[in-house]
């Protein structure tokens, strides 16, 4: 395999074991074997087995892990668990991937040899030594230290599956990591992560001494950084939820660094900051500045991206497809999602569950006409031919439209629903795909009283608290899906400036025009936030026109935000936790 690959077109392979345990240094038989396959930063396959090892399990490792002699008795043996694996580390571009790489990879090797005798060697990524590398701050990197830090559940813990999905999960926030604070790209690049050394080099202590006095001045709240060489030439743009830590870290004895970064480092010889009152106005600014100045160092971000909405057309029989952008004919759409993968998944769940056509261009039903293939096998109910009626036709469209945005009918309740259903029949890997589809509705429309939206209907305002704690709020308004405000307010406001700051926005007529590369964008950085931060915002559903009613609740929101911000400084210790207590304003 290539390592210079691209990490987008590069498959991890995350493998988890359970041993009978061992001396150092010596055989460990697999009593059980799990791996999940992560494609583009997605859970596209889950596998797991118990292995008949051939002799007692330890009362510690039964302890443990669960694993009883009992429930293996009746396992494969290890020459068939291991083939599923086997398969899928001999397809392209395949990486293994292991928490404690050194373990896994040995026992599966021994595995593969009863199978194959000879054993290629594919390359390794070791989870552990990567979080070693770019987890700032991390004193422990066990598995349960690490998903900890990375926020991610491992109900499973000592499971080959529940430790592996664990594992994929924190890859995946890992490798986003290593993209946007190490410029990693490719394989290699990630691989060399693992083996940074632990102190700087002559030429980065040179460069980090000739920095130590500019970064005296640099404030510590969010905004976005930039440095310049010694042509003064803006060389890299990043931003950071607190400027002096983020800044400092690329010049302490204490970093870390991959080659790219190392790089850059010996480069930079001034600094510059624009401040921001929010980590998402920093996140936003960002954005415009790296596709603004095209920094020699961003290599990412420099392109607007590419990404994929579920589409709803406006036409007499709708369609159900996914594009790649918002066009202006009144259609509904849905996203922006992380991968076109999960966006397919999706749209063809709705399509067979309501029977949507798949055909292309407008329908012109006649009773001559001769149903498609689709017909045949049950996956349209031919309207074309006259077979179904129009408003027959529209109820489908209907119950696929409530999939995505009905609490009780829609798709996170049959998607869970599904997803016991499948894991009852111990089919776990359909489950688990299932439960990433939950996963992925609620990440990518702004998903909040299990009630997501389309664009179009992205009529809010969020209300994010500053660094200034209960003094001042970051109000960020959206109309149709387009941020339309961006403004700092104090916490006291009165109604009188908020009316002048929202009625241009709340008034403003529905805009028809086809989204443009900066507001897909902003989109897509305003949903990703909120996902992963929605207990820092309160989300307030405005109505087109009522003006009155926006002020109201807007006011009462920050009042709400307020008193919580007025507790955690009068705590001294911040709980995000408390965020979510404060409930979501909806008067719609």
């Amino acid at each position: 395999m290539e390592h210079l690959q691209p990490l987008d077109a590069t498959r991890f392979v995350v493998v988890d074991v359970e041993t009978t345990g061992g001396t150092q240094g010596g055989r460990h038989n697999i009593i059980e074997l799990a791996f999940v396959v992560v494609e583009d930063g997605v859970i596209t396959q889950r596998h797991s087995s118990l292995v008949n090892p051939l002799e007692n399990i330890p009362e510690f490792i039964t302890t443990m892990t669960g694993i009883s002699n009992d429930m293996v008795a009746d396992a494969p043996l290890i020459h068939d668990a291991i083939a599923p694996l086997r398969n899928e580390l001999l397809q392209p571009n395949t990486v293994f991937v292991a928490h404690n790489v050194g373990f896994d990879w040995k026992a599966v090797h021994q595995a593969l040899q009863s199978l194959d005798g000879d054993v290629w060697d594919p390359p390794l990524l070791c989870t552990c030594k990567l979080s070693r590398r770019i987890s700032n701050g991390l004193a422990r990197h066990d598995l349960a230290s690490v998903c900890e830090y990375y926020r991610v559940e491992n109900a499973a813990r000592h499971r080959a599956l529940g430790d592996a999905e664990a594992t994929a999960h924190v890859l995946v926030d890992m490798i986003q990591r290593a993209r946007e604070e190490h410029q990693a790209e490719t394989l290699v690049d990630l691989q060399t992560l693992q083996y940074v050394p632990r102190s700087p080099n002559a030429k980065e202590l040179q460069a980090r001494a000739l920095m130590e006095p500019k970064l005296r001045d640099v404030p510590d709240v969010p905004g976005v950084y930039y440095f310049l060489n010694h042509q003064r030439k803006i060389i890299y743009v990043g931003k950071a939820r607190n400027l002096q830590r983020r800044v400092r870290s690329y010049f302490t004895h204490s970093a870390t660094m991959g080659r790219k970064v190392g790089r850059l480092v010996r480069n930079v010889r001034d600094v510059q900051w624009e401040t921001t009152e929010t980590e998402l106005g920093a996140l936003l600014l960002e954005s415009h500045e790296i596709k603004r100045l095209l920094p020699r160092f961003n290599s990412a971000g420099r392109r607007y991206r590419s990404l994929p909405f579920i589409r709803i057309t406006n036409e007499e029989f709708p369609r159900i497809d996914v594009v790649h952008d918002i066009d202006g004919s009144g259609a509904d759409h849905y996203g922006p999602f992380r991968t076109e993968y999960l966006a397919l998944r999706l749209v063809d769940m709705m399509r067979q569950a309501n029977n949507i056509r798949t055909c292309e261009g407008p329908l012109k039903p006649r009773a001559d006409f001769r149903p498609c293939f689709q017909y045949h096998i049950k996956r349209c109910a031919a309207p074309c031919a006259l077979l179904q009626s129009k408003d027959e036709y529209q109820a489908g469209v209907l119950q696929a439209r409530q999939y995505l945005t009905h609490a009780e009918q829609g798709a996170l309740t049959t998607l869970a629903a599904q997803m016991e259903e499948f894991a009852e029949r111990l089919d776990f890997e359909r489950a688990a795909m299932l439960r990433d589809a939950i996963r992925e509705i609620q990440r990518a429309t702004l998903h909040r009283h299990d009630r997501p939206l389309a664009v179009s209907d992205m009529n809010v305002v969020l209300l994010v608290a500053t660094g200034d704690q209960h003094r001042t709020i970051e109000m960020f308004a959206m109309r149709n899906g387009r941020l339309r405000l961006q403004h700092v307010v104090g916490a006291a406001t009165r109604a009188e400036r908020l009316r002048s700051l929202l009625e241009p926005v709340v008034t403003q007529r529905a805009i028809s025009a086809p989204f443009t590369q900066v507001e897909v964008d902003q989109l897509r950085i305003i949903t990703s936030w909120l996902h992963h931060n929605h207990r820092e915002a309160v989300v307030v559903d405005v109505v087109e026109g009522d003006v009155d009613g926006a002020v109201r609740a807007i006011a009462e929101a920050m009042q709400q935000l307020r008193e919580v911000d007025v507790k955690r400084n009068d705590d001294e210790v911040p709980q995000a936790s408390e965020y979510s207590q404060i409930p979501t304003t909806d008067f719609l």
